[in-house]
Formats: structure tokens, C-alpha cells, sequence
């Protein structure tokens, strides 16, 4: 899969999604993760249709039956999404074993709270970013992370990302290896960094989220 660009989950819904013949199937509706050894790992997609399929979906006056590609249908991730295959040959979200039962669903992953190594809780995770070189981390906000984007009148222009080798666990939570301590002091050191004081300048001028990430140096 060639990724052009750090694409967050969210950004990446917005990308319509072609297929081998250069027809446009759909967007991204969802999506599911494996995390094994510290990577987390894109499984499966989920497409969607027009806003007006998904409300006949949801009164029921149309099957709920959505088109699924692997991961390794991907060409091309960038400003869209194009596949190597048709449409027709996708399978379905009522197939037999569309699903394996270690894959984690972006949906329910979407709010899990983060606990530190001790277990005190630090905030949530918000979404999922990959960057250009395939590698996943996690968006993470709440709690005291949130706070103090916020003292920094940041909360609006920053995303906070934490690499999966600060992970220990995803199960109905999120652990990481290290302590609140470390990582208040890691985001605080690199809020004060020159690019980041450099962004803080110009945030008046410009509309772009800024991607902060944590623990670049360290090996876990």
C-alpha cells in the first residue's frame, strides 16, 4: 500500500474510494485494526454509500448490506483511495467470516479511555493516524492532555499522537508503557519545541491541524 501523506481515520472517510477501473464505489465508513507485537495494523474497509442509501439503511427500507475490501486491496492512499480490484469482487459485510475475531473496530476504538502503566487514566483515544511510512499511531485528547492544549489556547489547532510502541494492551482500554509522568513531561517538551512555537505564530494565518508526536526518540 502506497501512502502519500499522513492521513488520519478521520480524513481518510472524507477520501472517495475508487476501484481498478476508475470508477467511484464509495467512501469509508469504518474500518478494523489488528494490534499485534506493538503495530497496529489496518485490516479491513467498510464502504458506504450516499447519505441517502445510508438513511433507507436505517429505516430499513434497504438491506444493510455493505461492501468490504482487505487492506491489501489498496494501490494507492492519498488524496483518495484506490483499489486493484472491482467493485464486483468485493466481499460483503454479511459474508462468513468477513470479520476474524482479533480485529478491532475504529468505531468502538473511538473513545476508549487511555490508562498509563499504573493504571491512572490520561485521557481517550480519539482516532488513528498513519504516516507516510505505514507506521500507525494513536490521536489521543481527554483528561489532563486536553487541559493542557487548552492552557496553551491550542486545543483547536494541535492532534497529539502517541506511537503503538507506548502500547502495551488494546482491549476494552487502551494501555500504555509509560506513566502520566512521563508522558505530561514528553508533551510538554515538545510543545515548547521551535516548530511548535513556530506554529503557535502562525496559527492566526493558518487553518491546518498541527501533528505533534510523542516519543520519536525512544525505544520501547
Amino acid at each position: 500500500m502506497d501512502v502519500t501523506q499522513s492521513l488520519n481515520c478521520k480524513e481518510m472517510r472524507k477520501c472517495d474510494v475508487v476501484d481498478s477501473s476508475g470508477e467511484k464505489i464509495g467512501r469509508i465508513g469504518d474500518m478494523t485494526f489488528t494490534f499485534v507485537n506493538g503495530e497496529l495494523k489496518p485490516s479491513q474497509f467498510i464502504l458506504v454509500g450516499s447519505a441517502w442509501e445510508e438513511f433507507l439503511e436505517s429505516i430499513g427500507a434497504k438491506p444493510d448490506i455493505d461492501p468490504v475490501f482487505n487492506a491489501s486491496l489498496i494501490q494507492r492512499m492519498g488524496d483518495n483511495v484506490q483499489l486493484n480490484t472491482t467493485k464486483n469482487s468485493l466481499k460483503t459485510t454479511l459474508d462468513p467470516g468477513a470479520f476474524s475475531a482479533d480485529e478491532i473496530k475504529l468505531s468502538d476504538f473511538e473513545n476508549l479511555d487511555i490508562m498509563d502503566e499504573q493504571g491512572v487514566k490520561v485521557g481517550r483515544a480519539i482516532d488513528i493516524d498513519f504516516n507516510a511510512d505505514g507506521t500507525a499511531s494513536i490521536i489521543v485528547g481527554g483528561g489532563f492532555i486536553e487541559e493542557s492544549l487548552e492552557s496553551w489556547g491550542l486545543k483547536q489547532d494541535v492532534d497529539i499522537i502517541v506511537p503503538c510502541s507506548t502500547v502495551e494492551l488494546i482491549s476494552d482500554h487502551v494501555k500504555l508503557r509509560v506513566s502520566k509522568d512521563e508522558l505530561a513531561l514528553t508533551m510538554d517538551k515538545a510543545m515548547k519545541s521551535a516548530e511548535v512555537k513556530k506554529a503557535r505564530e502562525q496559527k492566526s494565518t493558518t487553518q491546518d491541524v498541527m501533528k505533534v508526536r510523542l516519543f520519536t526518540q525512544r525505544p520501547f
